[in-house]
């Protein structure tokens, strides 16, 4: 019994619970965020990275993008506030100085898996914070309250200028085909008219020797200046005066629309100057973000994740 005695310290420093390798860092930048106790994030600085891009340190995620325009946090402070089911998926409790009328929603913080997205060690150096900005009442008497628009409104917004114009620009280039092909059908119906008659006539002919008219008919047809029988031919004064005077009025109308649009532009930006009028600095300041007086601390919670 004596050998057991001598043997089983060595079996219990050879087991994987006494030895794990899986302990030592990958890499000299390697932690474990279950040693990190705290985090300062600041506003406008990016991350460490290694596999992947940086990223900002803090980011606001929405709930709504108008409300995270409103106010940027300059510096955040996170810390360690324990685990949920494994000793890396490490909770956070952070903190933030914010006007009364906002409050921290959640505060995740992501980090880069050191050798991949579900490596335990992180980058020294690479946690960011995403974070959810929201109103108080006092911000949602403010500001109104805003909804969930953080992905899609100014996309939404940009996508229905653009298709606005766009769609303008197609209808104009329809109404220019339409015209011109309408035009086109007219000159051929006239050009077609014409020839029949030209046609016509010269097979209606028995005797009268050359020279002939040179329209085709002879003195009493209806292209001739002569006298007019009873029965007259086709004459193409209408269509042509009527193709005419449409092709005039179309250019017209096009014209004066160009120089309504031009005049509405302008007068539009004046007027936009005269309500809004100062002696050159109105403008910007009417786009700035508003001030606050005063601060206080607001406190958000999250877990962590990684990429």
């Amino acid at each position: 019994m004596h050998w057991i005695s001598l043997v089983l310290p060595t079996l219990l420093l050879a087991s994987p619970a006494v030895c794990d390798r899986t302990q030592k860092p990958p890499g000299k930048d390697a932690i474990l965020l279950s040693n990190v106790q705290t985090l300062t994030l600041r506003a406008n600085r990016q991350t460490t990275s290694r596999r992947v891009s940086p990223i900002p340190q803090l980011s606001c995620v929405g709930p709504s993008k108008k409300v995270c325009d409103l106010y940027q946090i300059d510096t955040m402070r996170c810390t360690n506030d324990g685990y949920d089911y494994d000793a890396e998926d490490v909770q956070w409790t952070c903190t933030a100085s914010l006007p009364p009328e906002f409050k921290l929603g959640a505060t995740d913080v992501i980090c880069e898996g050191y050798r991949s997205s579900e490596d335990k060690w992180v980058l020294k150096g690479s946690c960011g914070v995403e974070y959810r900005m929201l109103l108080t009442e006092q911000g949602e008497r403010r500001f109104g309250k805003a909804s969930d628009d953080y992905d899609w409104s100014s996309l939404l917004g940009n996508a229905k200028k653009t298709s606005g114009r766009g769609w303008k620009r197609v209808v104009e280039t329809i109404g220019d085909i339409l015209f011109f092909g309408f035009f086109a059908a007219i000159f051929l119906f006239i050009v077609g008219r014409f020839l029949a008659e030209c046609l016509r006539l010269r097979g209606n002919q028995r005797g009268p020797p050359p020279p002939y008219s040179s329209t085709c008919a002879d003195d009493s047809s209806s292209f001739g200046f002569g006298s007019r029988p009873a029965t007259q031919g086709w004459r193409p004064g209408f269509w042509t005066g009527a193709m005419g005077g449409a092709a005039a009025g179309y250019e017209m109308g096009r014209r004066a629309a160009n120089n309504n649009r031009a005049s509405s532009q302008q007068g539009g930006s004046f007027f936009g100057r005269q309500n809004n009028y100062d002696a050159g600095e109105g403008s910007s300041r009417t786009r700035s973000s508003p001030s606050f007086s005063t601060t206080s601390t607001s406190t958000g919670f999250g877990s962590t994740r990684r990429r």
